[in-house]
């Protein structure tokens, strides 16, 4: 249904906003509590009936609402939503249904003119009278007029998957195997709803990118999860390699089968495991992600995927210790399983989480002892990224020809698994290493190479946008790092989130405070209608350097509040931190105590080792 109000329209099916006949960008939260106000204007609202219904199923605090009402008001105004103390809120504007109520006129020259006032309340009055009649329907439906309800709609409960076809190895058998996979999928559906895509990109696009062709399918259909794998045989072994794509999570896991059959009911299980749980995909709070999967790894302790998911998920927090025990426990685990490919994972988890605690000689014997595993599962694309790992380990060792060499034998495997997205991969950590050793000649030769093979396979335009974040780092001259940093950000359209496009603007915001370009460097985000929070730290450190001490704060406040409530972790911690920094520069030390109270509590190790200067220089020093 259309809406009409001020000098805006809304459609309360597809949450679109349009003013004066453009599109105004506008948050699916706030888009969800626009039509639910706009459906009954006559009701007042609590909190708690909004949260029930605008936010069903997801666990939320109050304060939500509050930030939700307060966003929408900055749209339409302070007048907009009124607030009834201990009760709730109501709109307020006059509303048109459907259409624009014009004025009865037989004049020609009028036909173009705005409705007026009086023919606005008009169809206010109408649109009251539309919801009048509708919640006497919904009294006779529940006091059993069962022949005045509507078809029931669909079960938004279940989880909306697209599986994208899988890329295969030069195997002639492997796209049979692989497209009976999918079959027995889409056959099996059960707690979840799984649709087959038969043109969406090539497999090799997908697999470089498949966070961009999530969203991409989202802006025409429901889609919670994006499935793409890549498939490769071992004699009558099927092993496949998959990703189960969220908006706000990716989830990397392998299977081992004996057939079709057997690797379809081994993804299709755990799918009926994770996908219900909506908080695995859309938030982006690593904290809550692994409170949730500890919770499934207790329900489904024998499940090795769940397993790895939780120590991944403990290494990406800094969480060593957790990761290590953890890990360590997946390897006896994978090994009683005869799964060589979770045992050779737990081997690299153990290393990771010794990488700043033992030895380096300790990392390679159980690097060594992965790559071996591997080998012995004859499986090219999983070498390749063991040897790609390894190669990790060697830079601690300041050996830049052995670890030039792994990388080579990486890509040389991937060519093998027919995997340009790998080899790719692999290509672009050749130039970082070899800019991290300031081998210049061989740096832009493997970039080279890596655009190269972005360009050969149509890359989506997003995923390249990090070579191009990449050439701004190795660029020596500012003029030519601007270049390259402003087309990481061109490649992205406005609103679009990632956590690329967000790196790119931190490296040009911080190369025009360095050239003290204040205004250019507020323009990075003049595309931005709608800033995301970690756009707002931005603004207020460029705010901050230039002693607008006033408007940075502001700014912090407002992207401290908007992180802890759409849960961007990492922001909501730049944010206190930026707080207490400007509170101690402004002489407020009293206003500093929440701030310094949140990241006590909610840092992560990782967070904390990235901003140790500046904690220590506060005296936030790691409890």
């Amino acid at each position: 249904m259309d809406y009409y109000f001020l000098d805006f329209r809304f459609n309360s099916q597809s949450l679109l906003l349009t003013r004066s006949g453009q599109d105004v960008a506008i948050r699916n939260t706030e888009a969800r509590l626009l039509a639910f106000l706009l459906a009954a204007p006559e009701q007042v609202f609590s909190k708690e009936v909004i949260l029930e219904n605008v936010w069903s199923g997801k666990v939320v605090s109050e304060q939500a609402v509050f930030q939700a009402i307060s966003n929408l008001r900055a749209f339409f105004g302070e007048g907009a939503i009124k607030t009834y103390p201990k009760k709730g809120y109501q709109w307020q504007l006059d509303i048109a249904v459907d259409a624009p109520v014009r004025p009865v006129t037989t004049n020609p020259a009028l036909e173009e003119i705005a409705p007026t006032a009086t023919t606005q309340s008009v169809a206010f009055l109408v649109s009251r009278w539309r919801w009048l009649i509708a919640s006497l329907l919904v009294v006779l439906t529940g006091a059993g007029a069962g022949w005045l309800a509507e078809p029931a709609a669909p079960d938004s409960s279940r989880p909306i998957i697209v599986l994208a076809p899988f890329a295969v190895d030069a195997n002639p058998e492997a796209k049979p195997q692989a497209d009976a996979v999918q079959s027995a999928l889409v056959g099996k559906q059960s707690a979840v709803v799984i649709k087959l895509l038969s043109s969406f990109g090539n497999p090799e696009q997908l697999l470089a990118a498949p966070e961009h062709f999530l969203a991409r399918y989202q802006q025409t259909q429901a889609a919670d999860i994006l499935i793409a794998g890549r498939l490769w045989l071992n004699g009558p072994q099927l092993n496949l390699a998959y990703y189960l794509q969220g908006e706000g999570h990716k989830w990397q896991g392998y299977i081992t089968a004996q057939s079709a059959e057997d690797a379809a009911a081994q993804l299709q299980q755990l799918l009926g495991r994770l996908a219900p749980v909506k908080l695995l995909w859309e938030s982006k709070d690593r904290r809550l992600i692994d409170a949730q999967l500890k919770l499934l790894h207790n329900q489904f302790p024998q499940d090795l995927a769940i397993h790895h998911q939780l120590i991944d998920n403990q290494l990406m927090q800094g969480d060593v210790q957790s990761a290590r025990l953890q890990a360590k426990e997946l390897e006896q685990q994978a090994r009683n399983s005869h799964s060589v490919i979770y045992e050779t994972l737990a081997l690299v988890a153990q290393a990771n989480a010794n990488l700043d605690n033992q030895g380096d000689e300790q990392n390679l014997q159980l690097m060594d002892r992965a790559k071996a595993l591997a080998d012995s599962a004859v499986a090219p694309f999983l070498q390749s990224q063991i040897m790609q790992c390894s190669a990790s380990f060697r830079f601690q060792q300041s050996n830049f020809d052995v670890l030039e060499q792994n990388l080579l034998q990486a890509l040389a495997q991937a060519q093998v698994a027919n995997a340009p997205e790998q080899q790719a991969q692999v290509l672009r950590s050749l130039a970082v290493f070899s800019h991290k050793f300031k081998q210049v000649a061989k740096r832009d030769y493997y970039l080279a190479r890596a655009r190269a093979m972005f360009d050969k396979y149509e890359f989506p335009n997003e995923s390249q946008a990090l070579l191009d974040d990449i050439a701004g780092m190795f660029a020596q001259e500012p003029k030519q790092q601007e270049i390259f940093y402003r087309a990481a950000l061109e490649r992205f359209k406005p609103e679009q989130d990632a956590w690329v496009k967000e790196r790119a603007q931190e490296h040009l915001v911080n190369l025009y405070i360095q050239q003290q370009r204040w205004d250019a460097a507020v323009q990075v985000f003049e595309r931005e209608k709608n800033f995301s929070a970690a756009e707002r730290v931005m603004l207020a450190r460029i705010h901050w350097e230039q002693k607008k001490l006033a408007d940075a704060q502001t700014q912090a406040e407002q992207g401290f509040k908007q992180a802890s409530l759409s849960g961007e972790y990492v922001a909501s911690l730049d944010a206190a931190l930026l707080l207490i920094q400007l509170h101690q520069e402004m002489m407020q030390p009293n206003l500093q105590g929440p701030y310094r109270e949140f990241i006590q509590k909610n840092a992560s190790q990782a967070w904390r080792h990235a901003r140790a200067k500046s904690l220590s220089a506060l005296g936030l020093v790691q409890m």
